[in-house]
């Protein structure tokens, strides 16, 4: 007798739930793959220091939310980190690599991580995946098979896979923007209290976790005009005071999150904080700013510590990026100030081949149907969604800040909903999709940070190193390099690292045998690491203009530091690339 052929929708769910098993394990595996990178140091010694000691006193550009999670990984910690000032928040972060357990502590930050943010934004992208093909007309079906694809698609590419856990604010405010774009579409479409209550807590969270949740409020104000313009006269009263409460949830969210990160607050050291980030000796770069803010945020702070606390971060965010501090490099060019095109780069370079591909095929086809927003989905999604992915954008073409991928976390769902939905109605070819992004991501392991879409190209990929900072090097490979090392046996010729600015402590606690190259010393037989961003950096740096960079002098002068020993290094034999982002040289003797 002939076997029955297993069913389609049993199928669908073997393949979608061995597809949701993969974005786990993947993530599991980054989390452990990568060294402490970028800031992550900063925030976990500020998250510590306000669970443990109860004062959020140091890194104040980015609010707690965030940094209180990734602190818990932190706690117990035994010798306990001692208490620092904003001052000395460098030194404190630096002094963290010097910890036995390292490794272990950063661990379970991550593992906190991804709890309390990284699989929420899942499931809250499958709500909004679910919606979205629903209100096309989907059936039941179609609408969980869109929630599911948009899971799959956003976890199992590779750049989410390498920027949801590195311990940063972004995931935190991707899922506070998920939620309330959720939020304001259910408030759009038939409002009550407690919608309106729910946006304003998902509002008041996203402050609490990045400064970049401020564009959440044009939408909101915009959605909430909409549903005040639409409501009977006898209504909008209504409306008034769930437009009010909405804004005091916020508060009061925003609130709670500041006081439990400072359970053991007291003014006289909030008010050294506020006072040493307005006069630049915290750890933003303000220049004379803040200044004429100072008094007025003290006043502030007899008031509402909480606030003047957020306005701080906030203020001096603002005036960081208003002079231009981050230098960053692109296409072989370095520059302070932001290039308009710069995120649009990143989207054509870092997003994976076949999401592009299906991506243009949708958005022909709804031109090619004479109008582009043909979808179906009713105006209480798409306004919300639109309007978010629009002022997004346009901030972030106007931001100096030209740093990473990771801070377009927010809107990537809102730019793979088409893709889902389009996909959910051609099952062979969302198989043919799943498939593809899960092999590019475990071929790319763990190297997928730094990754381009022509990966595939292999050293013949013209993008390889086209990016840098966040899009490439953030510190994030030193267990791979110190697992090549290993492998290596490099005893009889120890490993020298390569790579400008880093404390000599990063190097001490991934690879104790080596030691992190000083620029002032003679280049001397053996092996040398050296960091890509010594050769995108000390050649682009040198062909700028003063205009082009901040501190030009300073960034000039050590450019000129290192480029006779980069020079040297690479005048040896060149033994190509390990752990992703160090290209190894070898210096013999004569």
């Amino acid at each position: 007798m002939e076997r029955d052929r297993p069913s389609a929708a049993f199928v669908g769910r073997a393949l979608g739930a061995s597809g949701l098993l993969l974005c786990l394990v993947l993530q599991l595996w980054a989390l452990r793959a990568h060294s402490l990178s970028g800031d992550g140091a900063h925030h976990l010694v500020a998250g510590y220091q306000a669970l443990h000691y109860g004062r959020n006193s140091v890194n104040l550009e980015h609010p707690p939310l965030a940094k209180l999670m990734m602190g818990l990984g932190m706690l117990g910690a035994d010798p306990p980190l001692p208490e620092i000032t904003a001052r000395e928040a460098h030194r404190g972060a630096d002094q963290l690599f010097l910890r036995s357990d390292l490794v272990q502590r950063t661990e379970r930050s991550r593992v906190w991580l991804l709890a309390c943010f990284v699989v929420p934004w899942f499931l809250v992208c499958y709500a909004l995946g679910c919606r979205w093909e629903r209100e096309r007309g989907g059936s039941r079906s179609q609408s969980r098979g869109a929630g599911l694809l948009l899971v799959l698609v956003l976890g199992l590419s590779f750049p989410v896979v390498g920027n949801a856990t590195i311990l940063q604010t972004d995931s935190a405010v991707a899922l506070g923007f998920a939620v309330t774009l959720w939020g304001l579409a259910s408030f759009s479409r038939r409002p009550s209290m407690p919608w309106a209550l729910a946006i304003g807590a998902a509002l008041g969270g996203s402050l609490a976790a990045k400064y970049s949740a401020v564009l959440l409020l044009p939408v909101v104000a915009l959605v909430w005009l909409r549903v005040l313009w639409r409501s009977p006269p006898g209504e909008r009263g209504r409306r008034w005071r769930e437009g009010v409460v909405a804004l005091l949830s916020a508060v009061v969210v925003l609130h709670l999150v500041y006081a439990g990160a400072n359970w053991n607050y007291d003014s006289e050291t909030g008010q050294s904080v506020i006072a040493e980030y307005c006069r630049g000796e915290g750890t933003v770069i303000v220049e004379d700013r803040l200044q004429p803010w100072e008094s007025r945020l003290l006043t502030l702070e007899r008031f509402d510590p909480w606030l003047a606390q957020w306005l701080t971060g906030f203020l001096g965010v603002q005036a960081q990026n208003s002079i231009g501090v981050y230098t960053s490099y692109a296409l072989g060019s370095v520059s302070s100030t932001g290039r308009w095109w710069y995120f649009p780069a990143l989207l054509l370079l870092k997003t994976p081949l076949v999401l592009l591909f299906v991506l243009a095929l949708v958005v022909g086809g709804w031109f090619a149907g004479g109008n582009a927003m043909r979808d179906g989905t009713s105006r209480d999604l798409r306004l919300p969604l639109l309007s978010t992915l629009a002022i997004y954008l346009l901030a972030s073409s106007t931001s100096n800040y030209n740093l990473g991928i990771r801070h377009l976390l927010p809107v990537v769902p809102i730019l793979a909903l088409p893709v889902a939905s389009w996909l959910v109605r051609r099952p062979r070819w969302a198989v043919t999709i799943v498939t593809l992004l899960a092999v590019e991501s475990v071929l790319l392991a763990p190297f997928w940070l730094g990754a381009t879409n022509t990966w595939w190209l292999g050293q013949h990929n013209p993008t390889r190193h086209a990016l840098g900072a966040g899009n490439l090097e953030f510190r994030q490979n030193f267990v791979q390099l110190a697992a090549w090392a290993a492998e290596a046996d490099l005893e009889s010729e120890p490993l020298q690292v390569v790579y400008p600015t880093l404390p000599s402590e990063v190097v001490s606690a991934y690879l104790p045998q080596a030691r992190r190259y000083d620029p002032a010393q003679a280049v001397t037989p053996g092996w040398y690491a050296v960091s890509v961003t010594v050769e995108q950096f000390v050649p682009a740096i040198l062909a700028a203009e003063p205009a082009d960079l901040y501190d030009f002098e300073t960034l000039t002068s050590a450019a000129e530091l290192w480029r006779p020993a980069w020079e040297e290094i690479r005048a040896g034999e060149d033994h190509g690339w390990v752990a992703g982002t160090f290209h190894l040289f070898r210096v013999r003797a004569d």
